[in-house]
């Protein structure tokens, strides 16, 4: 069993066992749009935020999961330790999650995903190479997230 207890880290444990975003935010982008803008956040210490904004931006269908956040200084981050995939890690890509709450919470700095010995980072510098424009710019410009979400989908 890893410990993974750190100076400036918050453990959140989210279970959400079998719990997955409704097939109709996930289906229907401009309520997933809208209830993503509604979620966004300033800071990754904003604890429900984050964690409504985790499931929203498609952890929860992965399987169960607990969030580590950093919060204590900067760079501010985020790990996801997945207990359960459906699916083996490599072959399932993470990249839309971790822009998604790069994006909607504003200081955040770097997404981690974890599962077992595999792992998968994504950072704010990565992300916005990866879209050709400020990946902050989601949690800015609400058109610019619909957007986004209609280019994941396809």
């Amino acid at each position: 069993m890893r410990t993974r207890v750190a100076t400036g880290v918050l453990a959140v444990a989210v279970m959400l066992g079998g719990c997955a975003t409704s097939d109709s935010k996930q289906s229907d982008p401009p309520n997933r749009a809208q209830s993503l803008w509604s979620a966004r956040t300033d800071f990754v210490g904003d604890n429900s935020r984050v964690i409504e904004l985790a499931d929203q931006a498609g952890f929860g269908p992965a399987g169960t999961y607990s969030l580590s956040l950093q919060t204590r200084q900067w760079p501010y981050a985020m790990t996801v330790a997945l207990d359960h995939l459906d699916k083996p890690f490599d072959i399932v890509d993470f990249s839309a999650n971790a822009t998604l709450m790069l994006g909607l919470v504003a200081n955040l700095d770097k997404v981690s995903i974890t599962s077992d010995d595999d792992s998968y980072s994504l950072t704010t510098s990565d992300a916005s190479k990866a879209l050709g424009y400020d990946v902050k710019e989601l949690g800015r410009d609400e058109a610019k997230l619909a957007a986004y979400l209609d280019l994941a989908r396809d």
